[in-house]
């Protein structure tokens, strides 16, 4: 087992219509189409033949065929159709390797390996009654490690997104830090609301702050921020790994806000493009650095609640390494 044998999102299920996609995860080519019954088809972007991108072809009847000189291949991969040898012809077998494939709460997924997991996350609460919901999709240029801890990292908040998050408050409270075999969540307690764009548009007066922050292998965090049964905000992201340097990321906000949840959405969204662009920036800022440096070299305090968590889950996995980790719980005081 390694990262390979979880699902990534290739691509969002709207995306997907009657060209193919070119896409790049842990940094193998591959192609995303919808074959002629419609089902989506993830292969290795690069034919048989004379090794050109099949995501420059089209779909045909046939399948997916290749721009150069024509050869047409199923969703299995295999060769079907050759122009040049005519229709009827019988062809050796042809293959181009395929990869697992599944179409789930609105994206289109993939695995490089074989997967752990008969089905891949399902988003929480996505298209349940009662709940509103929007997607955003981002490019950042960073790895999943950095873009994970990014979003599950309360301190930067009143530095990168002064004003529109957070403000910066002296008052401390108690972070709860736990850590089993695949995840690890930070559950804050006595946490202050501190004066901001978002607190005074969304957060109710008077109402008890509950907040988590969790990661989930292989690239997905999830923060929630609870105020009782009719006010509940979650954003959940999944990091699909382009290279070293670069992720796709599939974000749903998934909310609770009574029979104006619709109304909520035409400036919570907005407002939420916003304060995901200032991440896009700071991690930008962060990656070129590292080039500069050629490399990685970073420090670590307590307050730092999930990054290094983070690497050693991910690690772990990458290795293959079955046993679960010994169980962690530490209770951290930590001020934003």
């Amino acid at each position: 087992m390694s990262l390979k044998d979880y699902w990534y999102i290739a691509c969002e299920s709207r995306e997907l219509r009657e060209k193919p996609l070119a896409r790049v995860i842990m940094g193998e080519p591959v192609v995303v189409f919808r074959g002629p019954d419609g089902a989506p088809a993830v292969l290795n972007d690069r034919c048989a033949h004379r090794n050109m991108a099949l995501s420059l072809g089209r779909v045909t009847d046939k399948g997916l065929q290749c721009g150069y000189h024509g050869w047409t291949y199923d969703a299995a991969g295999v060769c079907r159709f050759v122009p040049a040898q005519g229709e009827g012809a019988r062809l050796p077998r042809i293959e181009v390797p395929r990869k697992p494939v599944c179409e789930q709460d609105g994206y289109v997924w993939t695995c490089l390996g074989a997967p752990v997991s008969v089905k891949p996350f399902g988003f929480p609460h996505l298209g349940e009654a009662g709940w509103t919901s929007f997607t955003m999709q981002n490019e950042f240029a960073g790895s999943p490690e950095n873009c994970l801890e990014n979003f599950l990292d309360c301190p930067h908040t009143v530095f990168v997104h002064k004003g529109w998050f957070r403000t910066p408050d002296t008052r401390q409270l108690s972070a709860l830090v736990r850590r089993d075999d695949d995840s690890v969540e930070v559950r804050f307690q006595d946490e202050p609301i501190s004066p901001s764009v978002v607190s005074w548009l969304l957060f109710p007066k008077g109402k008890e702050l509950k907040h988590t922050d969790r990661f989930l292998l292989p690239s997905i965090s999830r923060v929630d921020y609870v105020f009782g049964p009719d006010r509940h905000f979650i954003i959940t992201s999944q990091c699909t790994p382009v290279s070293e340097h670069a992720s796709r990321v599939y974000t749903v906000i998934n909310y609770r806000f009574g029979s104006v949840g619709a109304l909520v959405r035409l400036f919570f969204e907005p407002l939420c493009r916003r304060i995901i662009a200032q991440d896009v920036d700071i991690l930008r800022d962060q990656s070129d650095n590292l080039k500069r440096f050629c490399g990685e070299k970073f420090a670590h305090l307590e307050t730092d609640l999930l990054g290094l968590e983070i690497r050693r889950l991910r690690e772990r996995a990458e290795r293959g390494e079955t046993a679960a980790p010994a169980p962690l719980e530490r209770e951290v005081t930590i001020r934003f």
